[in-house]
């Protein structure tokens, strides 16, 4: 409708406007759709006024087109859908003044007459006009003055009325919905402590009243540095594996302002593509999961159309989001207030049985039950260092294959067991395979099924004595609190298993000391002669101590003379005597204490001995034979190999000695 001059006004209609007002107000009350509101005020204007066409034109958000929505009329369908820019049209005037407008004949429109333009007015802005137009033969039926603004201006007010009443209830819809769903979530999202349960709430209460491809829930992980699926729907089992990093685009867009956003294309945003791998995503919602100040993560619903999404949409989402925040953050804390009072528990019980027993494989089936109750993993293993081998080796296991687990032996620094020995370090995988450490000693293959594990340290102070693994058939993205709990429990089993090895041993070496005992009682009971009996027990010593080489002096006055031997070569015989002092013997039986020598090579008081120098013996252990106070010789042992003899060994030794009256023999044979 192009523009011309103002012109003389046209005549006024004789039907009153009152029926047709009525008319148009019920179906606004009755909440009419705006557009069939419109079309109903164009049609009734026209009866109205009698003019050829009446339409109404609102302008764009840019204010510079006029788009006609409602037209009605002999041009109708020319004009209905039509947009044109503001300064070319009729109500350029209007729309600018804001005062109605009259046009004549001239204004070059074939076919029309006379013109009357109003302008629509809302909250004091003017959105749009209302255009009649007369048929050019029979020049009108409006006449000129104030009526005629009038009249038109009462059908532009309807119209502003039905506009602004369409607004208001889509706001009430929107506002009833986002309560419904509040009142929704509240009760199903709020209504249990179970965080599984909260997160599956949480979807099922987005999916009801969001159209959706996908929805995911996303959760940081302690390190907060990518998210990762804790529920979803609409996902295939590849999308399940997919995290994202916190610090991406649009991830750390939303956590750091805490707002939720519209992505209408999701093509323009590349970061979102990590989200899902279904080519169809066009758009989606993302809002984030707060707790107080704490971002907890993010919900993204995606559609396969793009654009599908509206701000009440998102409201929507946001709403949800900040119930979910609470209620996870609830759930958490309840969680944890549980976890730690089984944990308590369990680790007492733990503490009471480990400590109660000294049988080790007790304690390796006790925390085995307990690992895979308190950190509810499908598999575990313990494996102690076997220092022979200098290799880990399986004690027990659960849930694996347990003849293909045991053949693996990682040496130290080997596999992940091996680097968690080596560096006494706890570490959690939450993808085995793909592991760099695990390359060298695998733990995944077949038979085993391991996907994610933890693997901590066994120590006993300052010393590691293995590594305890919980493992689980699917992925799993262990917690911090899960580490430590794991720590704490395979601590305790090593004190526990340390006790049970040191109570092995000593029952060992009590029960090896009753046979050479034994063995000493029958060996000098069948002696015929009482001078072979130091041959016996020295004899006796070296089997006994595993050793290389014994002899036994006796001291005479100033010196000690060689008593009896076992294992020499008659080529390199030990000294025949030496002076008191001189000598590893000769400190022996000069101070009375016991020696032990680690290095023969490093120890200067082995100069004195000639023969070690043939002989290429290694480590030292003697004791003083005494009668009362007194010394009266010395049991000495030699090794090839290099050893560390421990105070047990030597408490062994001297009780072998003083069993045997093996000094007692010695003052006998010197008298």
């Amino acid at each position: 409708m192009p523009s011309s001059h103002p012109a003389q006004p046209m005549t006024q209609p004789t039907a009153g406007p009152w029926p047709p007002l009525r008319k148009i107000s019920r179906a606004i009350i009755a909440r009419q759709p705006a557009r069939d509101v419109l079309a109903l005020i164009v049609e009734e204007a026209l009866k109205v006024t009698g003019a050829a066409n009446v339409a109404i034109g609102l302008r764009s958000d840019t204010a510079e087109l006029l788009s006609f929505l409602a037209v009605a009329g002999e041009n109708a369908s020319e004009v209905m859908g039509l947009q044109i820019r503001v300064d070319d049209s009729l109500a350029e005037s209007t729309l600018r003044t804001g005062q109605p407008s009259l046009f004549s004949d001239g204004m070059q429109i074939p076919g029309h007459g006379k013109v009357a333009v109003v302008p629509i007015v809302r909250d004091g802005s003017i959105i749009g006009a209302l255009l009649a137009l007369t048929r050019d033969e029979e020049g009108g039926s409006l006449t000129p003055g104030a009526e005629d603004a009038g009249l038109l201006g009462l059908f532009a007010d309807q119209a502003a009325m039905a506009l602004a009443n369409e607004d208001l209830n889509r706001l009430c819809d929107d506002q009833a919905r986002e309560l419904a769903v509040l009142y929704h979530a509240t009760r199903t999202i709020s209504g249990s402590l179970n965080i599984q349960e909260v997160l599956n709430s949480v979807l099922d209460a987005v999916c009801q009243h969001l159209e959706h491809q996908a929805a995911v829930l996303f959760l940081l992980n302690d390190e907060r540095t990518h998210l990762f699926i804790a529920a979803d729907r609409g996902l295939s089992d590849e999308d399940r594996e997919i995290q994202l990093a916190a610090d991406g685009k649009v991830t750390s867009l939303a956590l750091e302002s805490g707002q939720p956003r519209i992505v209408n294309d999701t093509e323009a945003e590349p970061d979102l593509g990590y989200v899902t791998s279904q080519a169809t995503t066009r758009s989606a919602l993302i809002a984030p999961i707060r707790s107080r100040a704490d971002t907890l993560g993010l919900i993204i619903v995606t559609s396969s159309q793009p654009g599908a999404f509206a701000e009440n949409d998102m409201k929507l989402l946001d709403a949800v989001a900040s119930q979910a925040g609470i209620a996870i953050a609830n759930a958490w804390l309840y969680e944890d207030a549980m976890r730690r009072a089984e944990e308590a528990t369990a680790l007492y019980d733990i503490s009471q049985h480990v400590s109660a027993t000294l049988h080790m494989d007790r304690v390796f089936q006790f925390v085995a039950d307990n690992v895979l109750s308190l950190l509810k993993v499908d598999k575990f293993a313990l494996m102690l260092l076997d220092p022979r081998e200098d290799r880990l080796v399986t004690q027990v296991c659960r849930g694996v294959d347990e003849e293909a687990f045991s053949k693996i032996r990682p040496r130290m620094g080997e596999g992940i067991p091996g680097w968690v020995y080596e560096w006494m370090t706890p570490t959690a995988v939450a993808d085995v395979p793909a592991d760099a450490r695990n390359r060298t000693c695998p733990i995944h293959d077949e038979g085993i099924g391991i996907v994610s594990t933890i693997c901590v340290p066994m120590a006993v102070g300052d010393e590691v004595i293995g590594v305890v693994l919980a493992m689980s058939s699917r992925r799993r993205l262990f917690t911090v609190a899960e580490m430590e709990l794991l720590y704490t429990i395979a601590n305790q089993a090593a004190v526990a298993i340390a006790n049970a090895k040191l109570y092995q041993d000593a029952r060992s070496k009590s029960m090896e000391m009753r046979r050479y005992f034994h063995r000493v009682a029958r060996a000098l009971g069948s002696a015929l002669e009482a001078q072979d009996a130091p041959q016996l027990l020295s004899d006796l010593a070296v089997e006994m101590m595993r050793a290389d080489r014994c002899a036994i002096y006796r001291v005479d006055g100033g010196s000690v003379l060689l008593h009896a031997t076992s294992h020499f070569r008659a080529t390199a015989p030990p000294d025949a005597s030496l002076a008191l002092g001189d000598g590893l013997t000769g400190w022996v039986a000069k101070r009375g204490h016991a020696l032990t020598v680690d290095s023969l090579a490093d120890e200067p008081r082995s100069r004195a001995h000639g023969w070690l120098s043939r002989e290429k013996l290694a480590s030292y252990l003697a004791v003083p034979l005494k009668t009362g106070r007194k010394t009266v010789g010395v049991l000495e042992i030699f090794t090839q190999e290099p050893r560390i003899f421990t105070q047990d060994e030597v408490k062994l030794l001297t009780q072998f000695t003083r069993r045997a009256r093996l000094a007692d023999r010695l003052v006998v044979d010197a008298s």
